[in-house]
């Protein structure tokens, strides 16, 4: 199965909600529709605003742990991961967060979904993430949601970069595609973290209290 991002401009207005929402759902619709892909999954880019309201939970935190397995009626593979939270933008507590993501590899046999995202036990990330009506929660926009994190061990500054291949983002606001064939810029997870608490307390100042 192979795969080439498609990104489709949609102007921002009155109906952006609805465009959020679709976002959020993307992960889901593919769940369900992985089993017909043939070859290509499109995927709209969303910008840092679009993410963050899209999202129920942003966290910082480590991959601990994963585990792949097959569902109930052996027709797909799974894969649990256990993230320690280390830190919370929006939703979830610190602790534990699971995500449940679709592919992954039990006894030789490999299911992959184009544009999913990648987990490493013992990496640092940022993670948009989404959560279903049951709760389960799992990477926002497949790999749009994922920021590895880098710690310069000299200075201790923190920079971020999406990993997987053609994904890279060249600034913090926009997330727009990184130039092919340049070395990907290391961005600063601090200029993200202010960009998502902007667009938070935005949010929060044009919903009327109840």
């Amino acid at each position: 199965m192979t795969s080439r991002r498609a990104f489709s401009a949609t102007p921002r207005n009155s109906a952006s909600a609805d465009r959020h929402a679709g976002v959020a759902a993307l992960c889901a619709i593919l769940l369900v529709l992985a089993g017909s892909i043939a070859n290509a999954t499109t995927l709209q880019h969303v910008d840092t605003r679009d993410l963050t309201i899209g999202s129920s939970d942003i966290v910082i935190g480590v991959v601990e742990s994963s585990r792949s397995y097959w569902n109930e009626r052996h027709t797909r593979i799974l894969t649990d991961v256990v993230v320690r939270v280390d830190r919370t933008l929006k939703g979830a507590e610190a602790g534990h967060l699971t995500l449940t993501q679709l592919g992954g590899t039990v006894d030789g046999a490999r299911y992959s979904i184009p544009g999913c995202p990648a987990f490493k036990d013992g990496e640092e990330a940022l993670f948009f993430v989404w959560r279903d009506r049951a709760g389960h929660a799992q990477v926002n926009g497949l790999a749009q949601g994922k920021f590895e994190i880098r710690r310069d061990p000299a200075t201790g500054e923190a920079t971020i970069q999406r990993a997987v291949p053609g994904f890279a983002v060249r600034d913090v606001r926009s997330l727009e595609a990184h130039s092919s064939g340049a070395t990907a810029p290391r961005l600063r997870l601090e200029d993200l973290v202010r960009e998502i608490q902007h667009t938070l307390a935005a949010e929060k100042s044009r919903t009327p209290d109840r």
